[in-house]
């Protein structure tokens, strides 16, 4: 079985990691013999009419022709029975996946291995995959000779990130004249979990306190800040810290420093997953670049060393409320969460703010990725800026997604609000060129045969992907 393996990449087995987004699936080989379902049955009535044709004709008009075919026929369908037995009972097919790490764009590996231990070959055998890994299928047909293993790799890149299932498979045989089908059906079911994977971002020049790029708002703090927004003249009860003497004596009268206030390190991610927006189909659709775009952005601020705290606020078929956190711990939680996320309906961007701003606390940066065209959910966003938050916007282009959805009109006009309302709008079209943050170096092992003597070793390949 498959068992999910949410951890730290220390404990991550033989693999070296450099990268950020990856997954963690520790899998064992799926060959459990009890719960192989294993059946035999003809392939065509047709045979068995012609033996009891034959059996008649004898009976009714007995000749030497009608004795030879009936003797004929009858050892075919004992050896074909016989042999088909042997398969039925005696082969097997197990399969194991190689690594634990799987991102998307990585490679899914898993090691077949069709297993004769009758004496009778298997001329054929057909291996039907049934998992639902996109772009993945393990079909193949293999041989074996008697008392003997045919083992053989299977990989391919996993497209898109996601929870997939990998298995039931099914394996196929005949006896050598087709009389008898043997199938054996492997139910079990594992679950795999890929990872988006981060990638570098443009420069979305978010606010973030305490650092450069800050941004500032109309609201002055009542403490004394870095950043200094003006002067006013002196009012009862200011601090004596805060007189500017050569303002001061500059106006004739005690001038005061104000100070901006300044959102804190802590972002919070906002990802639109309202199935009615969305454009696009497959890896090239909104949701996917509003996941890599989450998931890049947490990797980077969690990845910097800094004392700033990642949040997520997510919709979709299962809506995700994780409050702000640091580290590992906390990045492979936000990577869960986005590799799960799917759209929904009837989860406009506006009532997920709405019923979750109040809760997200005050001086923090919030990042709303959408590609949603309504300006309805502009409005929001002052509550969240009157408590001292720093909203930006990444808008998807839906415009530019096939098949498309909205118009460059609203497009437009939605950016020129949030423009109004001196909130940072950034937009985001479809062909960004997303690149790997980082590669990941992996090792794992192999066998390999050598040319001259043939002999198989154990070799240990290290891999970047």
């Amino acid at each position: 079985m498959c068992e999910p393996a949410f951890k730290t990449p220390q404990r991550a087995g033989r693999f070296q990691t450099r990268g950020a987004a990856r997954s963690m699936v520790y899998c064992h080989p799926m060959d459990s013999p009890e719960t192989v379902i294993r059946r035999l049955r003809p392939t065509s009535i047709l045979p068995f009419i012609a033996w009891s044709l034959l059996c008649f004709m004898q009976i009714i008009t007995p000749s030497r022709a009608w004795s030879w075919l009936l003797v004929g026929l009858t050892l075919l369908l004992a050896i074909g029975y016989y042999w088909a037995r042997m398969m039925r009972d005696r082969v097997t097919l197990t399969r194991q996946a190689l690594g634990t790490w799987v991102v998307a764009g990585d490679q899914l590996r898993e090691n077949f291995t069709l297993t004769n231990h009758g004496w009778l070959p298997v001329l054929w055998a057909r291996v039907r995959d049934r998992s639902v890994v996109p772009g993945y299928c393990a079909d193949r047909v293999e041989s074996a000779s008697p008392e003997s293993q045919r083992r053989w790799t299977y990989a391919s890149v996993c497209q898109r990130r996601g929870v997939f299932r990998l298995g039931p498979w099914d394996v196929q045989m005949s006896d050598p004249c087709g009389f008898f089908a043997v199938t054996h059906h492997y139910p079990t079911v594992n679950t795999i979990m890929v990872y988006p994977r981060a990638a570098h971002l443009p420069d979305l020049q978010l606010p973030r306190g305490q650092a450069p790029g800050r941004a500032t708002i109309s609201e002055r703090a009542a403490e004394d800040t870095i950043t200094i927004g003006g002067l006013r003249p002196y009012l009862p009860g200011d601090s004596l810290r805060r007189i500017h003497w050569r303002a001061t004596a500059h106006h004739d009268q005690l001038m005061v420093r104000e100070f901006d206030r300044e959102p804190s390190g802590d972002l919070w991610l906002v990802v639109d997953m309202d199935a009615a927006v969305q454009a696009g189909e497959g890896a090239e659709a909104t949701q996917e670049y509003a996941v890599i775009m989450a998931a890049s952005l947490a990797t980077q601020f969690i990845r910097q060393g800094e004392r700033r705290a990642v949040g997520l606020l997510l919709s979709g078929q299962k809506p995700v409320y994780l409050n702000p956190g640091r580290g590992p711990t906390q990045q492979w939680r936000i990577l869960e969460a986005l590799a799960r996320a799917e759209p929904a309906a009837g989860q406009p961007l506006a009532a997920l703010i709405g019923d979750a701003g109040s809760s997200m606390g005050s001086g923090r940066t919030v990042v709303i990725i959408t590609p949603s065209q309504d300006p309805g959910w502009a409005a929001p966003l002052l509550p969240l800026v009157a408590r001292g938050n720093a909203p930006t916007v990444v808008l998807l282009d839906s415009t530019t997604f096939d098949p498309p959805a909205g118009d460059k009109e609203a497009l437009v006009g939605l950016r020129s609000l949030l423009t109004q309302l001196r909130i940072p709008t950034h937009i985001m079209e479809q062909g960004f060129p997303f690149r790997p943050v980082e590669r990941i170096s992996r090792r794992r092992r192999e066998l390999r045969t050598l040319a001259g003597t043939g002999r198989v070793i154990e070799v240990e390949v290290v891999e970047e992907v």
